[in-house]
């Protein structure tokens, strides 16, 4: 159900049962089954004139007592927004999860050469750049044991990750305010992340805000996608200064 809820979040219009069947790969009678089990709960309209289904105002409500600041008050999404409609390129908000960065929202690309990132999707924490950002508030000890940690419980097949390497891109991060990654997990694609301030969901938790895109256009535009990052990081997240 969940992932029906995440779906509706990345369309963010209503859709018919097919659609939701074809895009998350569901069998179309259990689609069914789930759509109608959450307008039960309430979680989700049913629209007879199209045959659409569209999340219910309760789903707005749902986790709002987790936080009282940007996330609530909405200024976190216009910030995304922006920055969606100013870079035109992937825009995601990643949280830590155990060894990974989780991608908890994403507003996809607009252009016609993009890389499609489903929401939930999940990087190395120590080998990606929205990764590198929310681990610039650990101290070396702690990221010494999440590299020791990620090598001993990583799926077969992925490298080991260097644990010197790891520090030293942490550190970078903290010094420049940013991370690049080229090519560091996808081939061909770039990102641009830097960690957001403290405090975000209320409950001290780290986030980081990424931009991703094709490598080359990353590279191009790189000065101006940090600039723009750290403008509406000012303008949407960060308090004004005490009188």
């Amino acid at each position: 159900m969940l992932r029906i809820l995440e779906f509706f979040d990345e369309i963010q219009r209503d859709a018919r049962v097919a659609e939701v069947a074809e895009r998350l790969a569901f069998p179309q009678s259990s689609t069914s089954i789930l759509l109608n089990c959450l307008v039960e709960l309430g979680y989700m309209d049913y629209l007879p004139e199209s045959r659409s289904f569209l999340p219910s105002p309760r789903v707005t409500l749902l986790g709002t007592w987790l936080d009282k600041g940007p996330v609530r008050n909405g200024s976190l999404i216009r910030m995304l927004e922006e920055l969606s409609h100013k870079t035109g390129d992937t825009v995601i908000i990643a949280a830590r999860s155990g060894i990974f960065a989780q991608y908890i929202h994403v507003l996809q690309a607009r252009s016609a050469m993009r890389f499609h990132v489903p929401p939930g999707s999940r990087r190395l924490v120590v080998w990606s750049a929205t990764g590198f950002s929310l681990l610039t508030a650990c101290n070396d000890r702690e990221i010494r044991g999440l590299c020791t940690r990620t090598n001993a419980e990583a799926a077969l097949g992925i490298p080991r990750i260097d644990i010197n390497q790891v520090v030293e891109n942490v550190g970078r991060t903290r010094r420049d305010g940013y991370f690049f990654s080229a090519g560091l997990v996808t081939p061909g694609a770039g990102s641009i992340a830097i960690p957001l301030p403290e405090g975000i969901d209320g409950w001290n938790r780290a986030l980081a805000v990424a931009v991703s895109g094709p490598l080359q256009d990353m590279t191009r535009r790189r000065a101006e996608i940090v600039a723009l990052l750290n403008d509406v990081v000012q303008r949407y997240l960060r308090p004004a200064p005490s009188a």
